[in-house]
């Protein structure tokens, strides 16, 4: 259940960062949308990480 979750998590993640993302680009906002895209991307490698020490048996 719990991987579930988080996979859950993963993705509704994305969905925002992608869309704080695209809104401070149509905004004129470079830095802002790159630390977004900096910060989607470290919570990305960290959930993932997780979910794969949640799968591994042991």
């Amino acid at each position: 259940m719990l991987p579930v979750l988080l996979t859950l998590l993963i993705v509704l993640l994305n969905l925002g960062g992608v869309a704080s993302i695209v809104l401070e680009l149509g905004h004129g906002e470079r830095w802002p949308a790159l630390n977004a895209l900096v910060l989607l991307l470290v919570l990305d490698a960290l959930g993932f990480w997780l979910l794969r020490r949640l799968r591994e048996p042991g």
